[in-house]
């Protein structure tokens, strides 16, 4: 599914949805999810959303965004990235239950947290790792 500017699009499970700036993507369990500038992506378990600089991406797998933006990913094994003054915010369920069974939240500054690096959560930190 895809959407222009300012729209919105929704794809089921295993789908791929984008949408233009300003605009709403929403993807199922093991889809993809891509919002443009000041968008918001959601994609579901083990999916992956991307939204652009000032936008918002929550998954239950991974979730990317660019500049001043908000990653959100909840679940096992799941990662975050995102550009300089973006917020990530990740949290790691119980294997048997879905209760959180530990979360982070940082602000990319650069330094401490490295702008466009994969991370995930260990042992109650966040650890770069690969995409």
């Amino acid at each position: 599914a895809t959407a222009g500017y300012r729209g919105a699009a929704t794809a089921g499970d295993s789908g791929a949805a984008t949408a233009g700036d300003s605009g709403a993507a929403t993807a199922g369990n093991y889809g993809a999810a891509t919002a443009g500038y000041r968008g918001a992506a959601t994609a579901g378990y083990r999916g992956a959303a991307t939204a652009g600089d000032s936008g918002a991406a929550t998954s239950r797998g991974k979730s990317e965004v660019g500049t001043n933006g908000l990653a959100v990913a909840r679940g096992n094994n799941v990662k975050v990235k995102g550009g300089i003054g973006s917020i990530l915010v990740i949290a790691e369920e119980n294997a048997t239950d879905y209760d959180i069974a530990d979360w982070k939240a940082v602000v990319v500054d650069g330094e401490k947290i490295k702008a466009d690096t994969w991370y995930c959560l260990k042992d109650g930190e966040l650890c770069e790792v690969e995409e």
